[in-house]
């Protein structure tokens, strides 16, 4: 009999959901829109999980050739108990438990995590941390996300904030206000958003109708040294951020996804000398590498809650 588990990441506007065997193979993937509403969501994904199930076990033949050991799910916001999650912004969520209310209508149990807690977890049990217990991920977009991994558990903390390293402080860009209502957050000065803020300071990007991260890493390339600056300032922030982490967790590994970090090396290089400047000794030989399951990240994470007990 072969162990499977469902991944399951739910976005705001889209659901994502993968079947994936202990050996870590993705067996079947789906996506579909999350409805608003909360009981019509966990109908849906329950529905599609009992549709993957039933052709998986007819194209084996044999009715209990696949053995579903539960599904792990990541969703946007801090998760308690791996079962509830308190607030989530983009779902209108607050105070939701997850896990009862999927696995009474899949029949499966269920693990709840943040969803990118789950991506570091899954990076660090399929991707560009496949074999390292201890690992620290920085998601870089139109946001700063992240997720820790402790002795290969995810670090989620009393509350399920664990992981929230976009909202730390750093010496960068004091006043200038992040969404969350402080100044000064790694996610003001590092995020795409931030970068290009920062960029818009300048031409030729302030008479530019629209800018994006890769205008500003482009025009970085080409020499324009005040993209030049802008580029510099927010590995600067990461690396920083990255040191302070390091001296809390100790990492194996270090990995950089998210949609900014399609940047590769321009991005990856100055971060990783950032970091060696500021970090504690026994911490600066953490290694740096790109994260590699994209979207599949959360999936991936998803079975690890099961797979990697």
């Amino acid at each position: 009999m072969k162990q499977v588990c469902f991944g399951v990441d739910i976005g705001g506007t889209t659901v994502k959901l993968g079947l994936v065997s202990r050996e870590g193979e993705l067996l079947d993937k789906r996506e579909f829109p999350t409805f608003r509403d909360l009981g019509a969501t966990f109908d849906d994904i329950a529905s599609h999980m009992r549709q993957v199930m039933a052709d998986f076990q007819g194209m084996g033949g044999v009715s209990d050739e696949y053995q579903c050991v539960g599904a792990g799910v990541g969703v946007p916001g801090p998760v308690v108990d791996q079962s509830r999650v308190i607030h989530c912004a983009n779902l209108g969520w607050k105070n939701v438990d997850i896990a009862q209310e999927l696995s009474g209508r899949a029949g499966v149990p269920v693990r709840v995590a943040n969803d990118a807690n789950l991506a570091a977890l899954g990076e660090a049990w399929q991707g560009g941390g496949k074999g390292c217990r201890n690992l620290v991920m920085l998601t870089v977009g139109t946001g700063i996300g992240g997720g820790i991994i402790c002795d290969g558990k995810i670090v989620a903390g009393a509350t399920g904030a664990g992981g929230e390293v976009g909202h730390m402080p750093v010496p960068f860009h004091t006043d200038w206000q992040c969404g969350c209502g402080k100044k000064g957050c790694l996610e003001v000065t590092a995020s795409a958003t931030g970068i290009i803020r920062a960029a818009k300071q300048f031409s030729p990007f302030k008479e530019m109708e629209k800018v994006t991260a890769k205008d500003v890493y482009d025009a970085a390339a080409a020499g324009d040294k005040n993209a030049v600056s802008v580029v510099a300032e927010s590995a600067a922030a990461l690396g920083y951020a990255a040191a302070a982490i390091s001296c809390v967790v100790n990492p194996e590994i270090i990995l950089l996804g998210g949609g900014v970090s399609a940047a590769g090396n321009a991005l990856m290089d100055p971060v990783e000398a950032a970091f060696k400047t500021c970090a504690f000794s026994t911490c600066a030989e953490a290694r740096f590498a790109l994260a590699q399951l994209g979207n599949n990240a959360g999936i991936y994470g998803g079975a690890a809650l099961f797979f990697t007990e």
